[in-house]
């Protein structure tokens, strides 16, 4: 209700005029006190109250109401994030994407441009032609797997890392088999764990232009459900679109590489999903 005060005028009422101002003002309150019964009440005396929760069965017969989204190993990393340590000591291990193959200079890497822009000390192990499954070589018998890798700068005191980044996936492919790379996914970072208790996992998956990122996307599910099955957060660098055949071009080295340009959309776009883990 709003009042309204009039300076300055007087007021002339009749008695007639105050009875029916009255009668009005009578009806106003029966009818408020009808509202508040209807409100305090709104199913009457004898009906129960019921909270209903649509399931994404039930909610395909409710026309006003969309189906709730199945949970997936995409939604639930995304929902996952780290607590960054008060002194981040940073190891990001991968492949040839890691060691900078196809840009201009090795530390023009997407890595190197990550470790540079985030400021923290950063150990970059980036060995072509390895994955988390698959060892390198084109027979698979380098025997250079994460885990291995993971082992051998385990062993040396010196460097301790508490922040792990995890990139690969391409070479896994190779293997054409998505519950072992899964397995091993998630195996290497259990290791790693071990290795440094306390250290905090990120993985990116295979960041490759298209038209490969598009056969990568069956190693890509599989390295995304063993980050998901280990906890560790999952930066889908495939599902969000990094490379389209529009912009894959440009960026663009060898079919299988990114050049330059190619390395630094890398870093940007690690960077923004970066920002959204640490919240």
């Amino acid at each position: 209700m709003c009042w309204v005060t009039r300076n300055g005028a007087g007021l002339n009422v009749t008695k007639q005029e105050w009875i029916k101002y009255g009668a009005l003002f009578l009806l106003a309150v029966v009818a408020f006190g009808v509202a508040g019964i209807a409100l305090t009440n709104p199913r009457g005396a004898g009906e129960a109250s019921n909270t209903v929760t649509v399931t994404p069965a039930a909610a395909t017969a409710t026309a006003s109401a969309p189906p709730a989204p199945t949970p997936t190993a995409t939604a639930t990393a995304q929902r996952l994030g780290i607590q960054l340590p008060a002194d981040p000591v940073v190891l990001i291990l991968g492949d040839s994407y890691t060691a900078g193959d196809g840009a201009d200079r090795p530390d023009q890497g997407w890595a190197y441009l990550v470790a540079g822009s985030l400021g923290y000390p950063t150990n970059i192990d980036g060995v072509g032609g390895t994955g988390f499954a698959w060892g390198g070589g084109a027979q698979d018998n380098q025997a250079l797997e994460y885990e291995v890798r993971l082992q051998r700068i385990a062993e040396n005191p010196v460097f301790v890392p508490n922040v792990l980044i995890l990139q690969g996936g391409q070479n896994d492919s190779l293997i054409n088999n998505p519950d072992e790379i899964q397995t091993a996914t998630a195996r290497t970072i259990e290791s790693a764990r071990r290795f440094w208790p306390g250290v905090q996992v990120v993985v990116l998956g295979p960041s490759a232009p298209q038209p490969l990122a598009e056969e990568l996307r069956s190693a890509n599910s599989a390295v995304r459900a063993g980050a998901a099955a280990a906890k560790a957060p999952f930066i889908d660098a495939s599902d969000a679109g990094w490379f389209t055949s529009a912009n894959s071009p440009e960026f663009d080295f060898d079919g299988s590489h990114v050049n330059t340009a190619g390395h630094n959309h890398i870093a940007e776009k690690f960077l923004e999903s970066w920002v959204t883990l640490i919240q």
